[in-house]
């Protein structure tokens, strides 16, 4: 009996679930921004759930689905409305979900007239918070070598310590040639959460010349987690220079 009314209650929970999808994808897109910044619980039965449960997981939160759905914008003619939305007074407390939004196109549309847009607008702020939100979603763009990531490499080199894992993730796939020996250089961290960072960047932008230090840095690490980090990139590495014989 307990059993069916438990089921009951995770039945309504997936159905408010489904209904708050539906209702973002049709959604103005001030609304999706909006609902990003959302944190309360979906609906009631979440918080009926989670009384049950003693705990709430991520996907009970509106923003979890709205940061989601706005990874997948891609149609450029919402740019013009995102950069109007910036210069909104009344609209300023959405200001990093209005950014994350464009970075989203500018990765799906590969805008890079976008991306140096997004870079000045990072370089007026100091909100660790603002740069994770439009770098983590950098990471898949494909920077060509005549790009400018001179802000990228400067936070790498003299930003914080979140700027730095930051600029870790935004800096894939770039094709810089000055930049694996910055990568190279920070590989002597002793920080093994910055060294797997820097595996995952070398996995896209690194050359033959990274695979001795990184097979250096294998020998002396006795973390597993970090070793398959630095096997990663020896891996993608060796099969983009055989691919090119």
């Amino acid at each position: 009996m307990l059993f069916g009314l438990f089921k009951s209650l995770d039945e309504k929970v997936k159905e408010d679930k489904e209904n708050l999808i539906a209702r973002l994808k049709d959604s103005e897109l001030k609304t999706l921004i909006i609902e990003m910044g959302n944190n309360k619980p979906i609906s009631n039965n979440i918080i009926k759930r989670q009384k049950r449960d003693q705990s709430f997981e991520s996907k009970d939160f509106p923003s979890w689905y709205a940061y989601r759905i706005s990874d997948e914008l891609s149609d450029i003619k919402f740019k013009p409305e995102l950069i109007e939305l910036l210069k909104d007074k009344d609209f300023f407390q959405y200001k990093q979900y209005v950014l994350r939004c464009l970075s989203s196109l500018c990765v799906n549309c590969s805008d890079y007239e976008l991306f140096e847009f997004l870079i000045s607008e990072l370089k007026k702020t100091d909100k660790e918070e603002v740069i994770t939100t439009v770098l983590s979603r950098l990471n898949k763009l494909r920077k060509p070598a005549t790009l400018n990531i001179d802000y990228l490499k400067q936070l790498l080199l003299n930003g914080t310590y979140q700027n730095r894992i930051d600029a870790l993730s935004a800096l894939q796939n770039s094709e810089h040639k000055d930049l694996e020996e910055i990568l190279i250089l920070k590989l002597k961290t002793s920080d093994q959460h910055t060294k797997g960072m820097i595996c995952a960047t070398l996995r896209s932008t690194g050359t033959i010349k990274s695979l001795e230090p990184l097979e250096a840095e294998f020998k002396k690490t006795r973390s597993n987690d970090l070793k398959y980090f630095i096997q990663s990139a020896i891996d993608e590495i060796n099969e983009r220079e055989n691919s090119r014989i």
